[in-house]
């Protein structure tokens, strides 16, 4: 007999999230639904469910998730991303992705890789929320929702474009990584010819718990598929449905559409980007550049960077001893990125309460070939 993945957390279960929190203060602010996640994606295995929390407190800290609400996101993103919120049968959140109509090429002209994978990350926090919201009200420990992409208008570009490319494999990879257990379903639709063979493709980069969730019906019954798990009554016209708002079939209050080229004066010129930077140096292939920043009280650690081609690796780990020379044995306080950055600098900071010494790390380790030329600024201001 098939257990529900969101069934109530079993007496063994309990007592491990009790056991976890005893040695992850970190996790204090997670609730127990949160937590049984990761237990059950994990198997139920101690370590590795305890490490892996661990390191995901690391990155909610360094991406800003808890408080990634308050964030206003560039504007470019918001005129032209579509997505939107909406709800199944059961009132559990679908999340909209109106993939295939982002001109991909003009909105990483125009916008940091960083922002837009940053974009995402805050609208499936939202959708967390509302599964968290429907949670209490099933009495459930936790909910899932179902991701919907719409791939109509999709164009070779985004198969093509090597700044899209890199950025949504790694936005792919993060939700793999961080967001276990979130989804009960992938649904593709509208998908030409062409995507069901770059599907076919990436599927080398897609844990098989994903991959078992992807539903990709034929160009002809994508609205038979959506009918199975939404009401169609509530449900946006343009999508299948029989909802309309004020002669809208997009029902533009729930869904925004977005699409369109960008606007070329969204566009930043690399040139300009960083007219003024304090370090230029080349990453050779295989190697590494570090910075070593002593921190002597509260501080906030500023960076803008970017290469001249192609993406670059970017880390921050912590030494409270001030003896360690390996980055192996130093704390991560800034989990491993690496993102296209040659048309638009990445800019970030990290607040650090802890004294002692930081290693800011810009990795060109995985490239065989290409050396990168870095510019970059670094700032350390007082907290």
């Amino acid at each position: 007999m098939l257990v529900s993945p969101t069934a109530t957390a079993t007496s063994i279960e309990q007592q491990t999230i009790h056991d976890l929190r005893s040695i992850l203060p970190q996790i204090d602010n997670l609730n127990d639904g949160y937590v049984l996640r990761w237990l059950r994606a994990k198997g139920g295995r101690f370590d590795e469910t305890a490490e892996s929390l661990r390191k995901h407190v690391t990155f909610r800290n360094a991406w800003h998730l808890d408080t990634i609400h308050q964030w206003t996101p560039p504007e470019c993103l918001e005129k032209y991303c579509g997505y939107g919120l909406l709800g199944d049968t059961e009132g559990r959140p679908i999340l909209m992705s109106l993939l295939g109509n982002v001109d991909v090429e003009g909105l990483l002209r125009s916008v940091a890789s960083l922002d837009y994978i940053k974009f995402s990350l805050a609208a499936i926090e939202k959708g967390m929320k509302l599964c968290e919201q429907k949670a209490a009200e099933s009495g459930r420990p936790f909910e899932q929702m179902t991701l919907v992409f719409d791939l109509e208008n999709i164009t070779s570009a985004h198969f093509s474009c090597k700044q899209f490319a890199s950025s949504f494999t790694t936005l792919v990879s993060l939700f793999q990584d961080h967001y276990p257990m979130v989804l009960r379903k992938i649904l593709i639709i509208r998908a030409p010819e062409m995507a069901r063979i770059a599907y076919a493709s990436i599927t080398a980069i897609l844990q098989d718990p994903i991959t078992r969730l992807v539903e990709m019906p034929s160009e002809s019954d994508w609205k038979w598929s959506l009918a199975q798990i939404v009401n169609l009554e509530g449900w946006p016209m343009y999508w299948g449905g029989n909802l309309v708002e004020n002669g809208d079939p997009k029902c533009p209050s729930r869904i925004k559409y977005g699409g369109g080229a960008v606007d070329e004066s969204y566009f930043v010129d690399p040139k300009k980007a960083m007219a003024d930077y304090d370090q230029l140096t080349t990453v050779y292939a295989g190697d590494k550049h570090l910075i070593q920043i002593k921190v002597k009280r509260p501080s906030r650690i500023s960076w803008t960077y970017m290469t001249d081609e192609d993406d670059i690796g970017f880390e921050i780990h912590y030494d409270k001893t001030g003896a360690c020379d390996k980055l192996t044995e130093m704390e991560t306080v800034y989990p491993y990125i690496r993102l296209e950055c040659t048309n638009v600098p990445i800019t970030g900071h990290l607040d650090v309460t802890d004294v002692g010494n930081y290693v800011l790390e810009f990795d060109n380790y995985y490239s065989w070939f290409s050396a990168k030329q870095l510019r970059y600024n670094i700032e350390i201001e007082d907290l």
